[in-house]
């Protein structure tokens, strides 16, 4: 199945080793992948929280192992916001 993924502002800057950097991205994943798994394939290293966003929607961290991702799912990553 194919899937879109996008990093927003400095999510790229935490990929894995071996990860080439990229902002906006399409995956070829197996069937049954969850989001969780999907985080560790991409290898983010960081203990900086961020949000996960699945078709729109903001998947709380609790559950991003048992998210199943489906063909055609645009899959976002938002680092921690800031303001003064």
């Amino acid at each position: 199945m194919q899937v879109n993924v996008k990093l927003l502002g400095w999510m790229r800057e935490f990929l894995g080793d071996g990860i080439a950097h990229f902002d906006d991205k399409d995956f070829e994943l197996a069937e049954g992948h969850t989001l969780g798994e999907l985080i560790n394939t991409l290898g983010f290293r960081t203990e900086t929280p961020f949000m996960t966003m699945q078709n729109g929607d903001r998947v709380v961290d609790s559950v991003l192992d048992t998210t199943v991702i489906k063909d055609g799912d645009k899959i976002v990553f938002v680092p921690p916001l800031k303001g003064g």
